[in-house]
C-alpha cells in the first residue's frame, strides 16, 4: 500500500502528472459545457416529445371534429332524401344502397334506418338480430331535435371497439317523425394514428369530457378503461389550457403517465395523448446520455490527442534530457541529450546541456590529468623523501654513530695515561667516575641516534624485507607499550617491489600509532597475505572501535596519510570499526606497481 501511495505521489508530482492536471483543468469548462449541452438536449427532447404529442392531439382533434361534421352532414343529406322520397326511398328499401354508402365512408362502422319507435328498419352492416334503439341516448336526443345529434362514446357490443353514434329524425311536412337515421362513427382510427406516430411505445389517444372521464381511447395497451371512475383524469381543462405536458398518477391504479391535452372544437370534450412516464423518461434520458457520451468521447479524444501531442512534443524531450542529466550525474561524461529538430526551446535547452556536458568533460579530463600529475609528483616526492630518510639514516648510523663510538673508546683509554699514586688516589677515582658518566651519555647518544636512524628508515626493512620489518616493529611496540602484537605473514619478500614494501610498512606503523593513541586495546594482530597479483595487509585490534564519522572525517592526518600512501601505488584502503569490538585496517595493493609508479620509483 505504501509503495502504491509513493508511486501515485511520484506520478502526481511528475511532469506528466502535472501536465495531465493542467489538461484536465483546461477541459473542465468543456466538461461543464458538455453537461450543459446534454441537459439542454434533454430538455429539448422533452419539449419536442411534448410538442409532438400536442400536435398529434390537435391533429386527432381536428380529424375527429371533421368526422363528426361529416357524419352529421351525411345524415342530414340522407334525411332530406328520405323526406323527399317518402317511405319508398331506396335508403329504406334498398339494402345495397346503404352498403355502397358505407363502403364510400370508411370512417363509419354502420349506417341504418330506425322506425319512429326505435326499431331497426335497415342496416348497411348485416346484423344477426335487430334490437330496439328506444333507450339509445342518440335516438332519444334526435326525437327532440331538428338536426343530427351525437350520442355517447361507448364500446360497441357489435363491433367491440369504440364508436360514437349519431342520429337524425326525418320529419314530414307536418313535422312528424317518419324515420330516424343513425350512423356509428368508428373510432379505431385513433389506434392507427397512435401506432404511426413517433411517440414512445405504449402511448395512446384518448377522448375525455370536462370531468376527465375517458370516453374513447385507442387500442394501445394501457390501464384506462372507458367509462369507469378509475379512468378519470383530473384537471383536464387546466392541462389543455397550459399547452404543456404533465405527469399524472391515474386514480385507482397508481400508474404514472405523461399527458398532454387539447380541446375538441366547441364540444366540451378533450383529446389527450397519454404516454408511459418511464418511456418518456427513458427517451429524454437516452438523449441526455447519448449527448453526454458523444461529447464525453469527443473530450476524451481531445484530451488523449493533447496528451499524445504533449508526449511527443514535450515529455519525450524532457525525459531524454532527464536521462542524459542522470547519466551525467552518475559519472557518464559521454552522456548527451538528443537535440530535437527545429529552433525551439527544447532544441536550445538540449544544445545548452550538451555544451555544459562538453565543458564538464573537458574540465574533468583536465582534473584527471592534473590529479595524475599530482600523484606522479607525490609519488616522486615520496620516493625522494624515503631516499633522503635512508641517506640520513645511514649517515647518522655510519658517521655520527662511529664518531661517538670512537669518542667512547678514547675516553675508556684516558685513565691509562693518568699517573697513579697514593697521594692523588681521590682525584683518579673522581676522574674515572666522570669518564664513566661521559661514557654512559655517549651510549645514550648512540642509542638515540640509532632510534632516529631506524625511525627514518629501518635497516631491517632494506636488509631482511617486509616480514622482518613488521616483526621488528611489533617487538619495538611491545617494548614501549603494554600491547601484545602478533604478526602472521606469508613469505613474499622476494616478489615485492621496494616501493610496495615501504608503503605497507609505513601504513602498519601509522595503524599501530593510532592503536596506541586512541584504541585502548590489549592485543593487535598484523596479518600479511598474498595472491598472485596482490598483497593485503590487515591490522586489527580489540579496542574501542572507530566510528563511521571518524572514518569519513578529514581532520585525521594519519588516516589521510594512509589513504594517500595506498593510492600512490594503486592500492585500496578500507577502515571498519565496531564499537566495543575494535577496528580493522586493511590495504590491498598490487605486487607489481603500474608503469607510472615504477617510473616514479626509478627516478629515485
Amino acid at each position: 500500500m505504501k509503495r502504491r501511495r509513493r508511486a501515485t505521489a511520484s506520478f502526481l508530482f511528475s511532469l506528466r502528472g502535472r501536465l495531465l492536471f493542467l489538461i484536465c483543468l483546461a477541459v473542465l469548462p468543456a466538461v461543464l459545457f458538455a453537461f450543459f449541452v446534454a441537459e439542454s438536449e434533454r430538455s429539448a427532447t422533452l419539449e419536442r416529445t411534448e410538442q409532438d404529442a400536442l400536435h398529434l392531439a390537435e391533429l386527432a382533434g381536428r380529424e375527429h371534429a371533421h368526422q363528426i361534421r361529416g357524419a352529421s352532414e351525411l345524415l342530414s343529406w340522407l334525411g332530406a332524401k328520405v323526406a323527399r322520397d317518402g317511405p319508398s326511398s331506396p335508403v329504406i328499401t334498398d339494402p345495397s344502397f346503404l352498403r355502397a354508402l358505407l363502403a364510400g365512408h370508411p370512417q363509419l362502422a354502420n349506417i341504418g334506418v330506425l322506425s319512429p319507435d326505435g326499431r331497426v328498419l335497415a342496416s348497411a352492416y348485416p346484423l344477426a338480430s335487430y334490437r330496439s334503439w328506444s333507450d339509445n341516448p342518440a335516438y332519444l336526443d334526435a326525437l327532440r331535435s331538428d338536426g343530427a345529434v351525437a350520442g355517447r362514446y361507448l364500446i360497441s357490443p357489435i363491433f367491440e371497439r369504440p364508436t360514437l353514434n349519431h342520429a337524425y329524425a326525418v320529419r314530414d311536412a307536418h313535422h312528424d317523425v317518419i324515420a330516424v337515421l343513425f350512423s356509428g362513427l368508428d373510432l379505431s382510427w385513433l389506434s392507427e394514428v397512435s401506432r404511426h406516430s413517433d411517440l414512445p411505445d405504449g402511448s395512446s389517444l384518448l377522448v375525455t369530457d370536462r370531468d376527465g372521464r375517458v370516453l374513447a381511447r385507442s387500442d394501445a395497451a394501457q390501464p384506462l378503461a372507458v367509462g369507469t371512475e378509475d379512468a378519470d383524469i383530473a384537471d383536464v381543462s387546466a392541462l389543455a389550457r397550459s399547452q404543456h405536458g404533465r405527469t399524472l398518477t391515474l386514480q385507482g391504479t397508481g400508474v404514472r403517465r405523461f399527458f398532454v391535452a387539447t380541446p375538441l372544437d366547441a364540444t366540451g370534450l378533450f383529446v389527450l395523448v397519454g404516454m408511459p412516464y418511464d418511456s418518456v423518461l427513458a427517451k429524454v434520458n437516452g438523449t441526455f446520455y447519448r449527448a453526454l457520451i458523444g461529447l464525453g468521447a469527443l473530450l476524451l479524444f481531445t484530451v488523449a490527442a493533447v496528451f499524445i501531442a504533449a508526449e511527443l512534443g514535450v515529455l519525450r524531450g524532457v525525459r531524454s534530457l532527464a536521462r542524459a542529466a542522470q547519466r551525467l550525474g552518475a559519472g557518464d561524461l559521454a552522456a548527451r541529450a538528443t537535440v530535437p529538430r527545429g529552433q525551439g526551446e527544447f532544441s536550445s535547452l538540449a544544445t545548452a546541456f550538451n555544451t555544459m556536458a562538453d565543458s564538464l568533460a573537458a574540465r574533468h579530463r583536465e582534473a584527471l590529468d592534473a590529479q595524475a600529475r599530482l600523484r606522479a609528483l607525490a609519488g616522486r616526492l615520496q620516493v625522494v623523501r624515503e631516499a633522503e630518510a635512508a641517506r640520513i639514516s645511514r649517515e647518522l648510523h655510519d658517521e655520527i654513530g662511529q664518531v661517538l663510538t670512537s669518542l667512547k673508546i678514547d675516553l675508556s683509554r684516558l685513565p691509562l695515561h693518568c699517573a697513579s699514586s697514593q697521594a692523588r688516589e681521590p682525584d683518579a677515582t673522581a676522574l674515572k667516575a666522570e669518564i664513566a658518566a661521559m661514557s654512559r651519555q655517549i651510549d645514550a647518544a648512540v642509542d638515540f641516534v640509532r632510534h632516529i636512524s631506524s625511525g627514518l628508515r629501518p635497516g631491517v626493512l632494506d636488509k631482511l624485507g617486509l616480514t622482518a620489518a613488521l616483526e621488528w616493529q611489533a617487538r619495538e611496540t611491545e617494548a614501549r607499550t603494554e600491547l601484545v602484537v602478533e604478526v602472521e605473514a606469508d613469505a613474499v619478500d622476494s616478489r615485492l617491489d621496494e616501493r610496495v614494501s615501504v608503503t605497507l610498512f609505513r601504513i602498519a606503523q601509522e595503524a599501530l600509532t593510532n592503536v596506541i593513541r586512541h584504541a585502548d586495546a590489549r592485543v593487535v594482530e598484523i596479518e600479511l597475505t598474498a595472491t598472485d597479483a596482490t598483497m593485503t595487509l590487515a591490522v586489527r585490534d580489540d579496542g574501542e572501535g572507530i566510528t563511521a564519522d571518524a572514518v569519513e572525517s578529514n581532520e585525521s592526518v594519519g588516516l589521510i596519510g594512509m589513504r594517500e600512501r595506498a593510492m600512490l601505488i594503486d592500492g585500496e584502503l578500507t577502515i571498519r570499526g565496531v564499537p566495543g569490538r575494535g577496528t580493522a585496517v586493511s590495504v590491498t595493493v598490487p605486487i607489481h606497481p603500474t608503469p607510472e609508479v615504477a617510473d616514479a620509483h626509478s627516478d629515485r
